[in-house]
């Protein structure tokens, strides 16, 4: 009897650690945090404006740093790198466009305040000369809503003479620029922008 019982228990033992080998489902569980970070690629401050980009079709000229380029086609975009950008590569994007001719009333209608930018400022709007052309640019601020953080506006048009009745509008628009960026890559954006001049009138120019 009791080898009958040593047995049965010899058995059950075997049985149990059969069960405790049998190979486990592999976990399901989500990846960490970590695992799902971005890289940041993004580059760093300072960066200077080392590259001059001729806009083809366009009497202008603009510096910006050297990854930046401008990209043609049924919209053209102006994009590169900024050291606060969003993650990976801190890429952000400007729409260039034209239109005209368009009647010179819209000109003369742009009576801008006399609002100067200053440090803690993000509000501006102002008109100045460049060349025989007039730059209108203005500057604003979206608040907050439905979960999207607070955006900036921010458009350069400049406006050539065609004729006593009619004007062409060159226009350059930040996307999708965030309040938040905007204030950390503040002095890089707006030397861009400052440093929009004349393009030499040389076929040699426009590349």
């Amino acid at each position: 009897m009791k080898s009958k019982l040593s047995w049965t228990m010899v058995c059950i033992v075997a049985l149990c650690s059969c069960d405790r080998d049998k190979s486990r489902p592999a976990s399901s569980r989500p990846s960490t945090s970590a695992d799902s970070d971005l890289l940041d690629l993004r580059p760093r401050a300072p960066l200077a404006l080392e590259r001059t980009i001729h806009i083809v079709d366009y009497p202008l000229k603009i510096r910006v740093p050297e990854q930046w380029m401008l990209n043609y086609g049924g919209v053209n975009i102006l994009e590169g790198p900024t050291p606060n950008g969003p993650l990976s590569d801190g890429r952000i994007h400007l729409i260039v466009s034209r239109q005209g001719p368009i009647s010179k009333v819209v000109l003369d209608s742009l009576k801008p305040a006399s609002r100067p930018a200053t440090a803690p400022s993000f509000e501006l709007e102002e008109m100045r000369m460049l060349g025989k052309m007039k730059v209108y640019e203005r500057r604003s601020v979206q608040p907050a809503a439905a979960g999207v953080p607070a955006m900036m506006k921010w458009t350069i048009g400049v406006y050539q003479t065609l004729d006593n009745e009619n004007v062409r509008l060159y226009q350059i628009s930040f996307l999708d620029l965030t309040r938040e960026h905007f204030e950390k890559d503040r002095q890089l954006l707006e030397a861009i922008v400052k440093s929009l001049d004349l393009a030499d009138e040389t076929p040699d120019a426009i590349k």
